[in-house]
């Protein structure tokens, strides 16, 4: 009987400007990267966005690789011939995001056409601020998102006094205190669309949520559906900041974008320092977003990448076509099953 066959491999790159957050320093970015070969001999790549380590989860590439490995043995026959039946095989991987989002990657290729993309450009600064406009050569994005750091105002002031015309957001990945709201409305005017992630706890947004003037998103927190609802009905939250590699992947997304639509929580769709595979999938899903999602050029994060440029920077906006894997660049990991 013919099966199914499943192979991992690993690419690494060098960040172009090494990454600072509030949570970690980053010089480089390693992925897994999945092969699946179903049984009628077509090919198809899913990028993990886990990291080497759990610094920002649970889950890493080696625990990705080893519950995969189990789904896989189960799998190994099964035809999952129509986009329904293989989500319904994924419901087993569930509790594990990532891995269960690599697979949903693989599955929505091999039954949906993909097409071209057109969405915003949202960049990302984690560190050296005007190091990173100097990058830019005059491409700027329509929404620059800064990781919270020890000159967070200086940084503010910087945008809005050089560029007043980009939407401005902060992401401070949850390490705020409650006694920060004076500091934080200090940031309100048109321009500034959102502070990400503020506090870690539920309750603590609870505390202040007649004192922000500022709109708030979740990010971390936004771990599921169930998790999106418990604050939307505290009244707490502006809107919501949709990883798909955190909520279980492309299909799981759709459905809290839907969510959110019919309960006026705005959308923002998140990435993880994504190389092209994964990031032509976030700008698909940010062409549901209300505001300029994390989607940068091909070249914005790394020189090197494992697909072809896939992504053409017009004004503000990045015109995104379907990835094609280079194969050679990826590094196998695991023998054939």
């Amino acid at each position: 009987m013919l099966g199914n066959e499943m192979n991992f491999y690993t690419f690494t790159a060098e960040f172009k400007i090494p990454i600072k957050t509030p949570l970690i320093e980053l010089d480089s970015r390693e992925v897994l990267v999945v092969e699946w070969k179903d049984y009628e001999g077509n090919t198809f790549y899913g990028e993990c966005n886990a990291f080497s380590t759990n610094w920002y989860h649970y889950e890493t590439i080696q625990s990705v690789q080893n519950i995969l490995t189990i789904w896989y043995e189960n799998n190994k026959y099964n035809q999952l011939d129509s986009y329904d039946k293989a989500s319904l095989s994924l419901e087993s991987l569930n509790d594990y995001p990532n891995a269960r989002s690599v697979m949903s990657m693989i599955f929505f290729q091999k039954f949906h056409e993909l097409q071209e993309i057109e969405v915003d450009y949202g960049a990302t600064i984690s560190g050296n601020l005007q190091e990173y406009f100097k990058s830019y050569n005059g491409r700027l994005p329509s929404r620059i998102k800064v990781k919270w750091n020890d000159n967070i105002k200086e940084d503010m002031n910087y945008l809005k006094m050089n560029y007043p015309e980009v939407k401005r957001a902060i992401d401070a990945n949850g390490v705020l205190n409650t006694d920060i709201i004076k500091v934080l409305n200090s940031f309100y005017d048109e321009n500034f669309i959102y502070i990400e992630q503020p506090f870690k706890e539920l309750k603590q947004y609870k505390e202040v949520t007649n004192k922000l003037e500022i709109p708030v998103f979740i990010d971390e927190s936004a771990t599921s559906l169930e998790m999106i609802q418990k604050f939307r009905e505290s009244n707490v939250i502006d809107g919501v900041v949709i990883k798909p590699s955190r909520v279980g992947g492309i299909d799981k997304a759709l459905e809290i974008i839907q969510y959110c639509k019919e309960n006026q929580l705005k959308v923002v769709i998140g990435g993880m320092y994504e190389f092209g595979l994964s990031s032509y999938f976030t700008a698909y899903l940010a062409q549901y977003s209300d505001l300029p999602s994390d989607i940068t050029p091909s070249d914005y994060y790394f020189e090197d990448d494992f697909v072809y440029k896939s992504s053409k920077l017009t004004n503000q906006s990045l015109l995104y076509s379907p990835p094609v894997v280079i194969y050679n660049k990826l590094k196998k990991i695991k023998s054939e099953m």
